[in-house]
């Protein structure tokens, strides 16, 4: 049965669904990025007990912890941001880098003003909703704010777009006044195929971005030249940290170029087929530890269980 030799634990690579090539030697952990929503939060938004004991150890060690979301900064939840080694908190899907102790941005790719203009004139279908991205805070339309579930939106996501979005009557008017300022753009619409139509035009017909997706009813965009996989990178740069030396975990399209900026990367299983599919390993959901599962699988020396 092909195996791989793993921090000195021998892994069944049938079980991780992937097909062994040889044995891994595997360095110390110094960095551990991880999205946040469908990841490292439960679906009730929080941190399992088992997530935090492990988080703890892996900080105790003296190894970063890096949040890597969609989200805005404003967004991230303060329990995260406070989270011990959390240093600093890349969002935006790459956009912005910050420092969680002081809240400063320290790196940004924004969005070139043409990118922006080319988006707000593309043929949006009526059902579609659009959010921008400014310095941290997320910018909507006044009737996303008031009904998200008819664009696509959960019960919870809906709370959350309520309680974290700032309502803009005109904003295509709002993001000319700030085109070049914006860290990224986001398109909800429940339709399947309307919001498929849409991501080709985006591709075909807007310069200079990348096009991605967290969940299934939102279209993000962003500087061609961000993107989880490459922010990520400028900051190992910055810490001094190896590819070789840092692991991250993810659920998304979007967290695919993380996953391969890594030497680790790690899918949850409830992941999307694209990101199992970029990943060394799939350990468990979201709802079952997968993040604190993959922390002791690559981090843990076989020191703590």
């Amino acid at each position: 049965m092909n195996q791989e030799d793993i921090g000195g634990k021998k892994i069944n690579a049938a079980a991780s669904g992937k097909t062994a090539g040889k044995d891994v030697e595997v360095m110390s952990i110094r960095l551990i990025a991880s999205d946040l929503d469908g990841t490292l939060l439960t679906d009730q938004k929080t941190l399992s007990p088992e997530t935090v004991k492990t988080l703890r150890w892996a900080a105790d060690k003296g190894i970063y912890l890096v949040p890597v979301t969609g989200r805005s900064y404003t967004a991230v939840p303060d329990f995260i941001k406070e989270f011990p080694g959390v240093e600093y908190v890349i969002t935006s899907n790459g956009g912005a880098v910050y420092s969680a102790a002081s809240g400063e941005r320290i790196y940004q790719c924004l969005m070139e003003p043409e990118s922006v203009e080319a988006a707000f004139k593309a043929p949006r279908p009526d059902n579609m909703a659009v959010e921008i991205f400014i310095e941290g805070r997320p910018y909507s339309e006044t009737s996303y704010v008031n009904e998200p579930r008819a664009y696509g939106a959960t019960e919870y996501g809906a709370e959350y777009v309520r309680r974290t979005r700032i309502p803009v009557e005109d904003l295509e008017s709002f993001a000319m006044e700030n085109k070049d300022r914006l860290d990224s753009m986001a398109f909800v619409c429940a339709d399947p195929a309307e919001r498929e139509g849409f991501r080709l035009y985006l591709k075909n017909h807007v310069p200079d971005i990348y096009v991605t997706s967290s969940v299934s009813h939102l279209l993000e965009i962003g500087h061609k030249d961000a993107g989880k996989g490459n922010t990520l990178g400028y900051l190992m740069n910055y810490l001094g940290v190896d590819r070789e030396e840092a692991m991250a975990v993810g659920d998304g399209d979007n967290d695919v170029s993380m996953l391969r900026a890594v030497r680790y990367g790690v899918a949850v299983r409830n992941g999307t087929k694209a990101c199992r599919d970029a990943a060394v390993r799939v350990t468990g959901s979201n709802q079952e530890d997968g993040v604190a599962q993959a922390v002791k699988l690559f981090a843990g020396d076989g020191i703590y269980c």
